[in-house]
């Protein structure tokens, strides 16, 4: 079960542009916080506070309790967020009001365990073709990962949604026969081979009688 995580939030009266890069100056975060038929407040974030969770293994399935100076005390995920792609840096964070009580459907990542059998001695290569399984569950019992044995994986050998056991209190939404990881023969850039130098030999002009001035 997961733990809430306590996190402090301004209220922001200023909007636009200018309004949020000083913020983003002052080493804060622009956020929204919306849901459950309620008003949404502009509000601020600790800008390496935020950062760091949104990094961390639970990501925005983390369940925050949220507390907005001077209003109020609400729980809520990270639905959304924008990052400079330039420099990496955070830009805007949607928070998203939730119900204890009531299922959200939420991706959570998955982690690979173990090298396959194919990769240790068939000289495959373990590819992983997608990296988050879409689940539906209360918000507290939101897995912070979902793992994935592959040593068994043997080469040619894949494992799907379907070849996963359900984690307690959760069900899988996304497609039953959607691929997360097989074992594939690893490809071989193919070596161009030198082309061979055409020597064209100028065609020597055939010898013919000479023939003097006419007269």
């Amino acid at each position: 079960m997961q733990q809430q995580l306590d996190m402090a939030a301004q209220p922001r009266a200023e909007r636009g542009k200018n309004a949020a890069r000083r913020l983003r100056a002052a080493g804060k975060v622009p956020a929204i916080l919306y849901g459950l038929g309620k008003d949404s407040v502009a509000v601020s974030l600790d800008g390496k506070e935020i950062t760091r969770l949104l990094q961390s293994p639970s990501g925005h399935n983390q369940i925050l309790n949220l507390k907005v100076s001077g209003g109020e005390t609400a729980p809520v995920m990270a639905s959304d967020w924008q990052v400079d792609p330039v420099r990496g840096h955070l830009l805007h964070v949607d928070m998203r009001r939730i119900d204890l009580s009531q299922p959200v459907e939420v991706n959570v990542s998955i982690h690979i365990i173990g090298v396959s059998q194919g990769t240790r001695e068939q000289g495959g290569h373990d590819e992983v073709v997608n990296r988050e399984v879409a689940v539906r569950a209360l918000p507290m019992d939101v897995p912070e990962k979902i793992e994935v044995d592959v040593t068994a994986m043997a080469l040619g050998e894949s494992i799907r949604v379907e070849n996963l056991a359900e984690p307690d209190q959760c069900s899988f939404l996304s497609r039953p026969e959607m691929l997360l990881v097989h074992c594939v023969t690893p490809k071989v850039a193919e070596e161009e081979e030198p082309e061979e130098e055409i020597v064209e030999e100028e065609a020597a002009e055939p010898a013919g009688d000479e023939k003097g001035p006419e007269e």
